[in-house]
């Protein structure tokens, strides 16, 4: 309890990443560190926000679907959470985001007229059942939370060179 509330202070310094880390740890909770920032690296990752495109877009839509995604987003990050898929290696998860992108690209004028900013909008835009299918689909391939965590992992263990500086490697 203490070490959450020092970390919620900002009083607790991640732990720098290092190849050895990555070896060691499980892949999911590699990532659950990289993600919740216990291992940060001295610079800037690039990978780290395309990951977090679609750790984003997992927690949405395990919450509240694709429709939720979109409410909340906007579609914003949503072409690069799917390249994040394809970087992951889950094509089939990719395949099914865009084809989503593809849904709310074509009803996005009607979505944002029932989206009036109430409640009752939101939960009136689940009635048109736009993105049922793709909710379905993407269930179906990605069981749980634990499951992208360790795709993620896995990509960061594949290749650690995106994740170290040259001071830690």
């Amino acid at each position: 309890m203490i070490q959450w509330i020092k970390k919620l202070l900002g009083l607790v310094r991640p732990e720098r990443i290092t190849k050895e880390k990555i070896e060691e740890l499980p892949a999911d909770k590699l990532c659950r560190k990289f993600i919740d920032g216990e291992l940060a690296s001295d610079t800037e990752c690039e990978a780290f926000g395309e990951i977090m495109c679609a750790v984003e877009l997992d927690a949405e839509v395990n919450n509240g679907g694709f429709n939720q995604y979109y409410y909340n987003s906007g579609g914003e990050r949503a072409e690069r959470a799917r390249s994040t898929f394809i970087r992951l290696g889950e094509n089939r998860v990719a395949d099914v985001v865009k084809r989503a992108n593809e849904q709310y690209a074509a009803c996005r004028d009607e979505l944002h007229s029932v989206w009036d900013g109430t409640m009752k909008g939101f939960a009136r835009s689940y009635k048109k059942k736009y993105f049922d299918v793709f909710d379905s689909e993407y269930y179906a391939l990605m069981k749980n939370e634990k499951q992208l965590y360790t795709l993620i992992g896995t990509y960061i263990k594949q290749h650690p060179q995106e994740f170290l500086t040259e001071k830690t490697e």
